[in-house]
């Protein structure tokens, strides 16, 4: 078996992995980049037309760290020549009793983010597809958008690969040994030794960190597109990306227009635990019915509509719903990244962006310290 030594390697060109690679890869640091399927491959977290981007979190160290993110993405664009994001403006939608809207519109107030709030009635008035009860809450921000989600993944990897990287595709890492001074990688017909190693494969994390298998649970996500009547009415410029929020863990509704002739996007954030290496693409038929149950009370339009497209992702959630960003205890050359929960990819080129900081110097100033891996989490203590 071949064996080489690298300064960087990375395992994982989703969204979070080709970040990493293009950031240091612009640094003019070498970088072997290892995906285990086809770059933009539909397994994973990172594939797909668009994913929502917003400042609107109802905590303010999210808030706030969407403002580096938001001018990450420019510059992405910048480099690229190309546009990757669409602003769309956002809605966040809560029922009674549920504080989620009070605090988004809260920490946008705090990082002194453009909003407005609206009640149930204000909202059909401005946005009439919308037919909430007039007891609801909803805040509006008008930069939140589209990233262009595939594109992204895409053209990150290009711009690494002009800067110098190794892009290796269709290439699955067996193992990693890190019984040696350095990491190793072991893949079918090499293994490369790491100066610095980052690990961003997403839902397989814990199967090459085995330490981690038991902390991540991958889940199945199933994403439904509608073609409207009206199709005009779901239009971007008519038609806003939102977020809805209700009391229980699986009352976490979400969609965007119309992108690319795609259908109108509504999804449910919540799903089963899966194997990521057993693959499913099939949609659950009373999955449908869920969400066309939720419309019926919000979208009425989406909810009598056609069902033209389908899609599964895969989430990776944490017991606290947190990303995993950083060294592993006890060795500071490997590097996890697991932007999990399913609200990683608008953070994904500045996670990037801290894991290059990483590699090439040791420390970043972006605060990423609540993301430490070896954080404490009290739902496995107990």
């Amino acid at each position: 078996m071949e064996t080489f030594a690298t300064r960087n390697v990375i395992i994982g060109a989703g969204a979070v992995g080709s970040a990493a690679a293009y950031h240091l890869a612009k640094r003019g640091e070498s970088v072997v980049l290892l995906e285990q399927f086809t770059i933009g491959h539909d397994r994973g977290s990172s594939h797909g037309l668009a994913r929502i981007t917003r400042h609107s979190y109802p905590d303010v160290p999210h808030a706030s760290l969407m403002i580096d993110a938001f001018r990450g993405w420019r510059e992405l664009e910048a480099d690229a020549s190309i546009p990757l994001y669409v602003r769309t403006g956002g809605v966040s939608i809560s029922p009674p009793g549920v504080d989620y809207v009070a605090n988004v519109a809260a920490c946008l107030s705090e990082i002194g983010v453009p909003h407005r709030r609206l009640t149930g009635r204000e909202l059909r008035r401005a946005l009439p597809a919308f037919t909430l009860p007039d007891d609801h809450e909803a805040v509006f921000e008008p930069d939140a958008g589209l990233l262009a989600a595939g594109r992204i993944v895409q053209v990150q990897v290009e711009l690494a690969r002009d800067r110098g990287a190794d892009v290796r595709a269709d290439c699955p890492v067996r193992w990693i040994d890190l019984d040696g001074p350095r990491p190793v990688v072991v893949c079918d017909a090499f293994q490369i030794e790491a100066e610095r190693l980052i690990v961003a494969a997403g839902a397989w994390v814990g199967k090459l960190l085995p330490p981690f298998e038991d902390l991540l649970r991958p889940t199945r996500q199933q994403v439904l597109y509608f073609r409207p009547e009206d199709a005009p009415a779901f239009a971007i410029g008519r038609f806003p990306v939102w977020i809805y929020k209700g009391e229980a863990e699986d009352e976490a509704f979400y969609g965007m227009p119309d992108f690319q002739g795609a259908g109108v996007k509504a999804a449910r954030h919540f799903g089963p635990l899966t194997d990521p290496n057993t693959p499913s693409s099939t949609i659950d038929l009373n999955y449908v019915e869920t969400v066309r149950s939720f419309l019926r009370g919000q979208i009425p339009a989406l909810a009598a509509a056609a069902v033209v497209n389908t899609e599964v992702c895969l989430y990776t959630i944490s017991p606290d719903e947190a990303f995993l960003v950083g060294p592993l205890k006890g060795r500071d050359d490997v590097l996890l990244a697991s932007p999990c929960s399913g609200h990683g990819f608008k953070f994904s080129n500045l996670v990037g962006r801290a894991l290059a900081d990483l590699a090439a110097t040791g420390t970043t100033t972006l605060p990423i310290g609540p993301w430490s891996p070896d954080r404490a989490f009290p739902s496995l203590a107990e």
